[in-house]
């Protein structure tokens, strides 16, 4: 009976290393690792993915394949079918569930961002711990309590970032359900704020602010792998969709992302790309900003990142609430540094920012705090939103990063 004892344990051991690592039956493959560390269970603060081609979603909602709201004011049934719906996009990706990098999770209440955690740990094997984000906003359909999306490892690995549109859940025609970025580089375009114009949308307005930096590059519409869209009200996203499907013509829209927020400009957009391999020895990450851009310590307009290695960091809060704006900034850039160093990263390696504020005196505070953290010149691309709440309750801010290896950065040409 002892050997079958020890081939069980074997067999569990091996088990866990595959669930940890997807590429784990071929060690020549780069890995994923999840990096818990005192999260929640069901989830890491940090996950770290080398060298993988990537699928990102657009955001989910919870309805079914004819476009109608499942669960009318039901949390858990809307939470399962939008999970439904993510597997669906997954797997229709080559991906799945078990390869999540990161969710983002957007809800009524604290207690929905608990229940999709809950909800999603039980579809995963143990060692499956995906980053996660949360903050409170109304959704772009107003029946829904909760949508989602996600990055997941994919095994689709071409040289072009391929849309995918899936027929087992409903969405529009035009426009992608996910998208596959290969292996290799990542452009981040911080978020344009605009107001409209005499003859020009805020989201005309945004988008060709965003596109005109693209080209600085040499890059085009096609290299664009998902848009976050920030909007006053969220009921405006369908609006927002069909503006944007102008810049993408003769193909789909790349997956989009809704967060209503509550600052003045009615739109702010902030972009993500593809950027291709060089034969030129680049640093693992760059900054930039426009000629006509002042730079600054909060954040730079974009971060080209050329390193293998990226490590994505769950949504981080004080862990007290102790009423001081400034102390509560400090307490989520401790717990930022501190997870950084575990993951081998540091405060001048972050590549892309997105930071939550809840009111003008949180956002003041997170303001601060990164004047005295960050350098001038390797301040990563960032959107600032101040929306209804965040994950956590008795919080008034939250942040989420991506950083890659503390190697040599500068700042580009």
């Amino acid at each position: 009976m002892a050997w079958r004892s020890i081939l069980a344990a074997v067999m569990a051991c091996c088990l866990m290393m595959v669930a940890v690592c997807p590429a784990a039956e071929d060690a020549d493959q780069p890995s994923v690792r999840y990096l818990a560390l005192d999260a929640p269970a069901g989830m890491s603060q940090a996950v770290i993915v080398e060298g993988q081609p990537l699928v990102y979603t657009r955001q989910l909602v919870p309805v079914d394949r004819e476009g109608k709201i499942v669960g009318d004011g039901s949390v858990e049934d809307q939470v399962e079918q939008v999970l439904d719906n993510l597997e669906a996009v997954l797997e229709a990706s080559g991906s799945g569930v078990g390869k999540l990098v990161r969710l983002n999770v957007y809800a009524l209440s604290h207690e929905t961002v608990d229940r999709v955690r809950e909800l999603l740990a039980k579809r995963l094997e143990p060692a499956v711990r995906p980053a996660i984000t949360a903050v409170l906003t109304p959704m772009p359909h107003r029946d829904a309590l909760v949508a989602v999306d996600a990055v997941a490892v994919a095994t689709e690995k071409g040289e072009r970032v391929a849309l995918k549109r899936v027929e087992a859940v409903a969405g529009d025609e035009d426009c992608a359900d996910a998208a596959v970025l290969p292996p290799g580089g990542v452009a981040y375009l911080s978020g344009v704020p605009a107001e409209p114009g005499l003859t020009q949308s805020a989201v005309d307005k945004s988008m060709s602010g965003l596109l005109k930096t693209l080209g600085t590059f040499e890059l085009t519409p096609a290299h664009v792998v998902q848009l976050k869209v920030f909007l006053r009200p969220a009921s405006a996203a369908d609006d927002v969709r069909h503006v944007l499907k102008k810049y993408f013509p003769g193909e789909l829209t790349p997956p989009v992302v809704f967060v209503e927020w509550l600052a003045g400009p009615p739109v702010e957009i902030e972009l993500i790309a593809q950027l291709p391999p060089t034969a030129a020895s680049t640093p693992k990450v760059q900054y930039y900003n426009p000629p006509d851009v002042r730079p600054s310590q909060l954040f730079s307009r974009v971060a080209l990142v050329r390193s293998e290695r990226q490590i994505y960091i769950s949504s981080l809060f004080s862990p007290k609430a102790t009423g001081r704006r400034e102390e509560e900034a400090l307490g989520v850039f401790d717990q930022l540094e501190a997870i950084l160093a575990r993951a081998g990263s540091d405060l001048r390696h972050l590549a892309k920012g997105t930071y939550y504020v809840t009111d003008d005196g949180s956002a003041a505070g997170m303001d601060r705090v990164r004047l005295w953290r960050y350098d001038l010149a390797t301040a990563p691309a960032a959107s600032k939103c101040m929306v209804h709440g965040v994950g956590q309750a008795k919080r008034t801010m939250t942040l989420d990063m991506i950083a890659v290896g503390s190697e040599q950065s500068s700042e580009a040409p």
